[in-house]
């Protein structure tokens, strides 16, 4: 298989959030749709920060984004057949480092690689600091940020260019975001 190609594990990914997509509504699987990249899991290196609290992925991604300098990623991992919400980190070459799952414990990740100052500027505006559930959090969205990152995307100044571009036809009726970096 071509090294730009999905894996089994990334296209089943790409299934399940299409699923999930809901086209007149905007929603976190259109954003990720959007303007999500493909990033390969990797073994948590030796010499890194210590991994956070389960099911506390985003403030563990942004901590260790903030500490290493890599991305924050958010988005959907597959793992044990599933597409689960989740946040992580990337390195320049889309090489995960996913600071609350074990190794191996995901497959295929999907997501939004943005800075760390788009995402300390969102929990600003949001009011988010002390109980971050992440960016694309469908309350947070709802009722304190309007719809505005379903609705607009991540601005250009947040998004980072890591991983690998979807594939193309991304769902039937998929536009690209002009201010997206990544299609």
């Amino acid at each position: 298989m071509p090294a730009d190609q999905p894996t089994r594990a990334e296209r089943d990914l790409l299934s399940a959030i299409e699923a999930r997509a809901t086209p007149g509504t905007p929603s976190a699987p259109d954003a990720v749709l959007d303007q999500g990249r493909l990033f390969t899991p990797a073994p948590w290196p030796r010499g890194a920060p210590r991994r956070g609290t389960r099911e506390r992925c985003h403030p563990n991604a942004l901590r260790v984004a903030q500490l290493t300098g890599t991305a924050y990623v958010e988005g959907y991992a597959y793992a044990d057949g599933t597409a689960w919400p989740h946040a992580w980190c990337a390195g320049p070459g889309g090489t995960v480092l996913d600071p609350t799952w074990p190794g191996g414990a995901a497959t295929a990740y999907l997501g939004i690689p943005m800075t760390t100052q788009f995402v300390r500027a969102f929990q600003q505006r949001t009011t988010t600091k002390t109980a971050f559930v992440g960016v694309l959090d469908a309350e947070v969205q709802t009722v304190r940020d309007a719809t505005r990152v379903f609705t607009d995307g991540i601005p250009v100044w947040g998004l980072l260019d890591l991983g690998r571009p979807l594939p193309e036809p991304v769902g039937p009726d998929r536009r690209a975001r002009s201010s997206c970096l990544c299609h």
